[in-house]
């Protein structure tokens, strides 16, 4: 892939399954905001259907200062601050593509 090879940022999450609604509220609130920021060009939510308290973030973003710009919004800010204590475990990667396959419809 060429220099515009986007900055891939996957998280695993594992939530407190007490708290998972209101951290899905959440999530879901901050991944619409985000898709809207000009650097990131998906943020997708998934939950593993064997163990649904365990999350998936798959965020794309143009660059690594993109991700940066992202973490400084409000909208960032103010998830985290509310769901922190709703995460159990917290693990990000980094990821860079090999081959991105989309199906155009």
């Amino acid at each position: 892939m060429a220099a515009s090879t986007p900055y891939i940022n996957a998280v695993e999450l594992d939530i407190v399954p007490a708290e998972y609604e209101k951290f899905k509220a959440a999530i879901l609130e901050n991944a619409a905001a985000s898709v809207k920021e000009p650097g990131c060009r998906q943020f997708d939510v998934l939950f593993e259907d064997g163990d649904p308290h365990h999350v998936f973030l798959y965020e794309v973003y143009d660059n690594a200062a993109a991700l940066e710009a992202h973490r400084a919004t409000a909208h960032f800010k103010k998830f985290w601050e509310t769901s922190a204590s709703m995460i159990a475990r917290r693990v990000g990667r980094h990821m860079s593509p090999i081959a991105f396959n989309v199906k155009a419809r």
